[in-house]
């Protein structure tokens, strides 16, 4: 899939990372056609732990969708960079993040599309949503009075590192030891060394993996201190208090500029959320939260993606159905509502469909021949319907 990369922030030699793929339609050996668009509105992805560019998969299952030499294409994929992508998590916090994508969304609006007023949609995957709401519901530490409006955030696989750590513990007498030993290590190191202090690589692998972590960042992720007193990184925790979900989800909308409809997509299946937690009610209590003092509002698209790993990757059929079906269909659907540029006429008066089944003669054929994201769209999914055994089943 081609791609460009930008440098968005020199000093750290920090970079973007945008999709610039073409449809199947597009003639290389002539270059001709619709030409390569320049699309105003901007879908910025935020990945988790251990993630950089192309990391995890599917952002190229959803960057597909918006091939550049689509005559009507209103919209881009780009995927960011901060201090903290890949191995070296452990060394950053989330203000750090956070101060990074909004430096990435000021570049974007004044060096990419050239225009103050370009929607910005934050897509974060797992520790990628602590990112997005630490972004939406804390103040900023810049010189800066706020933080680059933006027209939405998608939160998806977003996860308790908490209680990933401790189901390990509570389940591997080995993570239990590994856990209990980076705590000692932690309370002998004074405070004011806990960000420069870095766990012994052996002690602190069975918890988060062989990566260099700072004391700091570890008492953040395992949060030993919750419920009652909450790390940094701990948002997401089903054992978290109303009141705490109050003044962190509850704050999403409250500052001038920010996204007023959000969108949250947990993995049904995911591997490291604890099979004793119910996904269906904890996102209940996030859209309770949202919405309790009317700033903001949490999108009826949102929902718990059936059957989805923690980064829906998989080649069976129920994998791709949550990947390429009920992941992206959400996305596109949400995307139309907070900015628009997705869905055609045909689509809007419910007709998207029928014309892809071939209800008209001709119809079916341009269908087949459109690069619109819903028309990609909807053949993904008519193709694994027909593979299904289900065509014309709508999912």
């Amino acid at each position: 899939m081609e791609t460009i990369l930008h440098i968005y922030h020199p000093k750290r030699n920090l970079l973007l990372l945008e999709y610039a793929n073409k449809s199947t339609n597009f003639d290389p050996s002539t270059g001709t056609g619709t030409g390569i668009q320049e699309p105003s509105n901007v879908l910025l992805f935020v990945g988790g732990l251990y993630d950089n560019f192309r990391s995890p998969a599917y952002i190229e299952d959803v960057a597909a969708l918006f091939p550049r030499d689509f005559e009507n294409q209103k919209w881009r994929v780009m995927h960011v960079q901060m201090s903290s992508s890949g191995r070296t998590f452990g060394l950053y916090d989330l203000d750090r993040d956070v101060d990074e994508i909004s430096t990435a969304i000021t570049y974007i609006r004044s060096s990419i599309t050239h225009s103050p007023d370009t929607p910005v949609v934050l897509m974060g995957h797992s520790t990628g949503c602590q990112d997005l709401i630490h972004y939406l519901s804390t103040s900023t530490s810049s010189p800066s009075p706020s933080r680059p409006r933006i027209s939405g955030a998608i939160f998806q696989a977003p996860v308790s590192d908490r209680e990933a750590i401790m189901d390990g513990v509570h389940s591997d007498p080995a993570t239990r030891q590994s856990y209990e030993a980076c705590l000692a290590i932690a309370t002998s190191t004074p405070t004011q060394h806990h960000a420069t202090t870095i766990l012994p690589i052996h002690v602190s692998k069975l918890c988060l993996g062989s990566a260099p972590l700072s004391i700091a960042r570890f008492l953040s992720l395992a949060s030993p201190g919750s419920p009652d007193s909450p790390g940094m990184d701990d948002y997401y925790s089903s054992d978290l208090s109303d009141a705490r979900l109050s003044d962190t989800f509850g704050r999403i909308g409250s500052s001038r500029g920010t996204a007023k409809t959000v969108m949250f997509l947990p993995s049904g299946s995911d591997e490291h959320v604890p099979m004793s937690i119910d996904k269906e009610f904890l996102l209940s209590r996030w859209k309770r939260a949202v919405e309790a003092d009317g700033a903001a509002s949490v999108s009826q698209y949102s929902r718990v993606i059936r059957n989805a790993l923690h980064d829906i990757s998989g080649s069976s059929i129920e994998a791709r159905t949550a990947r390429l079906v009920d992941m992206r269909g959400s996305v596109l659907r949400y995307l139309d509502e907070v900015v628009g540029d997705i869905l055609g006429d045909a689509e809007q008066r419910g007709q998207g469909e029928e014309i892809g089944k071939g209800g008209a003669d001709g119809a079916a054929t341009r269908h087949q021949t459109d690069s619109s994201p819903w028309a990609i769209y909807e053949r993904d999914r008519r193709a694994i319907e027909l593979e299904r055994g289900v065509s014309g089943v709508r999912l």
